[in-house]
């Protein structure tokens, strides 16, 4: 009997697509899957709008997508507490890297938050009525920021190769007018002595440590 490839592929769809309703931090995306639109328009989100309109300061990028991705973690683990469901605008730590940072505040909404007064109080409310964008959104977070730190490594790693090598250019520099200075004392002592009626063998006078005999 023919399997219908195509009412198996529609069942499995069907499975995942209630798996991520039910129960959403437990489903993992594939790279070519129906939600392969959405993950590039949050790529597209945090390059253009975060690391391209603010880079100058990389670093408070990354912190602030750190941030980002701990409150959807949260908010994914426990779906159902409310301190993981809202966060106030005026908070310290929230101000420096999701207010104020550019493009930040705005990959929040994408996620689902939205700003709502409490108690007199500004703060972002996730209103997302299931957490499919908020799942894919950190998957995404996740992978950006681990592609970034491997770039960051391997810059280091080049920085620090390039300081050795100055320092190593510096040093035989160093050795070499060292060895040249050393080199006119000595002639300089054999002059004085010479001056004085003694003969002076300037091979036999000790030379600075680290002079190397020519």
């Amino acid at each position: 009997m023919a399997v219908d490839r195509a009412k198996v592929a529609a069942a499995a769809q069907r499975n995942v697509d209630a798996l991520r309703k039910a129960d959403p931090a437990q489903v993992l995306y594939t790279p070519f899957d129906s939600e392969w639109s959405i993950r590039q328009a949050f790529r597209r989100r945090i390059y253009r709008d975060i690391f391209e309109s603010d880079s100058g300061n990389q670093q408070i990028a990354l912190q602030s997508l750190q941030t980002v991705l701990k409150l959807t973690e949260n908010l994914l683990a426990k779906p159902e507490e409310p301190a993981y469901r809202k966060f106030r605008r005026h908070n310290g730590h929230i101000k420096r890297l999701v207010i104020e940072p550019k493009g930040v505040l705005q990959l929040v909404v994408d996620l689902g938050w939205r700003e709502k007064i409490i108690d007199f109080e500004s703060c972002y409310v996730f209103t997302g009525k299931n957490y499919n964008n908020l799942r894919v959104g950190a998957s995404v977070i996740k992978e950006i920021l681990h592609k970034e730190r491997i770039k960051q490594h391997d810059m280091d790693e080049a920085r620090s190769r390039e300081a050795a090598e100055r320092i190593s250019t510096q040093e035989k520099e160093r050795l070499r007018l060292q060895f040249l200075d050393d080199r006119l004392s000595v002639a300089a002592r054999a002059q004085r002595e010479r001056r004085t009626g003694v003969e002076v063998d300037v091979k036999s006078i000790p030379a600075r440590k680290g002079e190397q005999q020519g």
